[in-house]
């Protein structure tokens, strides 16, 4: 891993849970103390960032992490809820038998972990990342699927600035069962509706929350 890749990994990982939040200011100097890297990789990762949204950068002043309005943050949800309604319906559509099958592992994976008296929040983001993943190559469209995938950090950022992940470890995943069976009917209009729902439901949670 190249140390600019290291950097954004470091970045990006401590914005999803909430080690850095609204409006923190990202010194270089302390990031060049941490992961030995120097300002040429630092700044490709925080330029990188600035790109995907989660970062300003003031030429001669510095870095902070976005604060964005309680309006922005929903647009933006309404924008995921939007493309996951499409991506689902598409999976609904185009799917196979064996992707069905591979979808109902992932949802299990997630069962299993809801059920652990050990189970993280890291875990939690991983097995639902991973959930959505599948849903979104079963698409067959990686146009959509790379830039949904894209938009997930963006939106665990969120919810860890907000309403954390505990809650949604206990149930939220259970919304995935409806999706699941759409998709296997190829309910393609169904599928899509729940995907939304499902998004929508913690974009309310979020936003209240705010």
């Amino acid at each position: 891993m190249s140390k600019s890749n290291e950097v954004y990994d470091l970045v990006i990982e401590r914005l999803i849970h909430a080690d850095f939040t609204f409006g923190d200011r990202l010194l270089v100097r302390e990031l060049a103390e941490e992961t030995g890297a120097s300002r040429q990789p630092i700044m490709s990762a925080l330029n990188r960032l600035s790109a995907e949204g989660f970062v300003h950068i003031v030429p001669q002043v510095g870095c902070e992490v976005i604060n964005p309005s309680r309006d922005e943050i929903g647009d933006f949800f309404r924008l995921f809820e939007m493309l996951e309604g499409l991506l689902a319906e598409l999976a609904a559509t185009r799917r196979t038998d064996e992707e069905v099958m591979d979808l109902k592992m992932s949802q299990e994976r997630l069962r299993m972990m809801s059920k652990s008296a050990n189970a993280s929040p890291g875990q939690y983001l991983n097995l639902n990342q991973a959930f959505h993943r599948h849903l979104h190559t079963m698409a067959k469209s990686p146009i959509l699927a790379r830039k949904q995938g894209n938009n997930f950090n963006m939106i665990d950022f969120f919810i860890s600035q907000s309403i954390g992940f505990e809650t949604l470890m206990k149930d939220s995943f259970l919304e995935h069962d409806e999706i699941i069976e759409a998709i296997e009917n190829q309910s393609a209009d169904k599928a899509r509706k729940l995907s939304e729902e499902h998004i929508s439901a913690i974009a309310v949670s979020v936003l209240t929350k705010l």
